[in-house]
């Protein structure tokens, strides 16, 4: 570049106009080599620009341009849309010149905030060396040492108020337990703060007491409840859950203050309210999926109240799962022992798509995990039966695997899945924790630890530490005494009065316990 072209000043800054109206038509090679650039732009000079433009070429020295400014200054000059006619004069100033791109002119008149967006933009488009990917984090070991209880919240209870668990849920983002209570409502308790960061825990560590930090104090039977599937704590209006109780609606409930939200209502054929059995969100967390007696009811998440749409069925949805890759289609089981999955886009009258058996009672859970290769996996547990099912979804005429429990009762004892979905958990009636490695080839034995006093009913395994949540509770049939008064005999009242007081209390065990089941330390 010549020595006038570094001095000069801008010629295109102080008197620029665009012109909408005018169209620039560029031969082809020269729009494939301008590939990439801002987009080409009309635009006019003033008299005396066109003076020094003219000065400009009139002095160049020939030789100091190189072939590729030649051949710049050919194409601009051979531009029919910017009309550039070089008049000869006289009386021209002499100074010192500079051409200035039309890039450069459009920088110089770019807002400071648009000029940082044109330069982010420009840098995206820049081939920046490759740095290597980052290594995979080490997988998650569990149950290799020894468990570590690391938490406990205990609920007294009484012959007239027993206040049993009914199952427990860790939230999707990991910060906060729902627990279900038996005439004392939803319980929410925080994950520890040491445990946030926690890579291991020391066996010596002192137990923390699961304090509630939100209570909806509501009373009647907890039928089903989920949590929004996008919550983020950092994100307050996504934190809340679902719960549908009898002879209610659904409310959202909000895991902040407790507060109710709103409530989404179904209706039987007398305009009535009716309770939802079941409930599950879409992935995307945009509908909600109720299961009653005779239909699924779809509402939107975003309009509350009596609004939804109906699919009929034959049974009682008791419990529903769906996959991440067919969104239109829902897997349900029924009170009556079966499994069916639903195309939610054909028409009722055609019926479920497949229908699994295998179960000897009501189906109380559907839980879908992947294996190794990515194919999709279906669990299922039902009341009162002792068969854990693995289904294999591209074959599902029999069950691939089969786990073995204890379930003796009608209600719902959980299961669930490990994040990598290499562990199985599962409660039974008689207080125990069952865990199978599905990584182990073949039929996987049960690990079988005594973890409570009473029917372990819930399992949860937290969805980035490893951490396991389990609940324990049921109800229990107390035979009451009669009394027998006696005027004449004041110590046997009274005896009889001892014994009903002790009769009235229930020792039975109620309590959510977290459980450490990662690495552990002696320190």
């Amino acid at each position: 570049m010549s020595d006038i072209e570094q001095t000069s000043p801008s010629l295109l800054n102080h008197n620029v106009s665009f012109n909408s109206s005018m169209e620039l038509t560029l031969p082809a090679a020269s729009v494939a080599g301008r590939a990439g650039t801002f987009p080409d732009l009309s635009f006019s000079l003033s008299e005396t620009e066109r003076r020094q433009l003219k000065q400009y070429k009139a002095s160049a020295d020939e030789s100091s341009i190189n072939r590729s400014q030649r051949s710049a200054l050919k194409d601009v000059s051979n531009n029919q849309s910017c009309s550039i006619e070089l008049e000869e004069c006289s009386g021209i100033e002499e100074e010192s010149e500079h051409v200035i791109s039309v890039d450069d002119t459009v920088d110089e008149l770019l807002q400071p905030q648009e000029k940082e967006m044109v330069e982010q933009e420009i840098s995206s488009t820049t081939v920046k060396p490759q740095s290597p990917p980052p290594l995979p984090a080490p997988a998650t070991v569990y149950f290799e040492r020894q468990l570590v209880e690391v938490g406990r919240r205990c609920w007294p209870s009484t012959a007239e108020a027993q206040h049993y668990t009914k199952g427990c849920y860790w939230s999707p983002d990991g910060t906060c337990l729902l627990s279900p209570v038996h005439l004392d409502g939803m319980h929410v308790m925080e994950l520890p703060l040491d445990l946030y960061e926690a890579s291991d825990v020391s066996v010596k560590r002192s137990l923390s007491q699961l304090q509630s930090a939100v209570h909806v104090p509501e009373g009647g039977t907890v039928y089903d409840c989920v949590w929004y599937p996008l919550m983020n704590s950092q994100q307050p209006e996504t934190c809340f859950w679902l719960a549908t109780r009898q002879h209610e609606p659904i409310h959202m409930w909000d895991a902040f203050d407790g507060r109710l939200r709103c409530s989404y209502s179904g209706y039987d054929q007398v305009d009535e309210v009716v309770a939802a059995i079941s409930l599950a969100f879409a992935h995307d967390g945009q509908k909600i999926y109720a299961g009653y007696k005779r239909c699924i009811k779809i509402f939107d998440t975003n309009r509350p109240g009596r609004s939804y749409d109906e699919y009929a069925v034959k049974f009682a949805i008791s419990c529903m799962a769906q996959t991440a890759e067919h969104p239109h289609t829902v897997t349900c089981g029924n009170w009556n022992g079966y499994i069916q999955h639903f195309d939610l886009r054909c028409a009722p009258k055609q019926g479920p798509l497949f229908t699994l058996g295998g179960h000897t009672a009501g189906i109380t859970q559907l839980r879908y995990g992947t294996d190794a290769s990515g194919n999709w996996q279906l669990f299922s547990g039902a009341r009162k039966c002792p068969k854990l099912l693995q289904w294999d979804m591209r074959n599902y005429k029999k069950p691939l695997r089969e786990f073995q429990r204890q379930v003796k009762t009608n209600q719902r004892i959980q299961f669930d899945l490990n994040p990598e979905q290499t562990w199985l958990a599962s409660g039974d009636t008689e207080g125990g924790l069952n865990l199978w490695n599905l990584a182990a080839a073949g039929e996987p034995a049960a690990l079988q630890l005594p973890l409570h006093g009473d029917c372990c009913n819930g399992i949860s395994f937290h969805p980035n530490l490893p951490i396991l949540a389990s609940s324990s509770g049921q109800y229990h049939f107390i035979a009451g005494g009669d009394k027998h008064e006696d005027c004449n005999n004041t110590s046997l009242a009274d005896s009889t009065e001892m014994q009903q007081e002790q009769k009235s209390t229930v020792l039975y065990e109620n309590a959510v316990l977290l459980l450490w089941c990662g690495q552990s330390s002696e320190n």
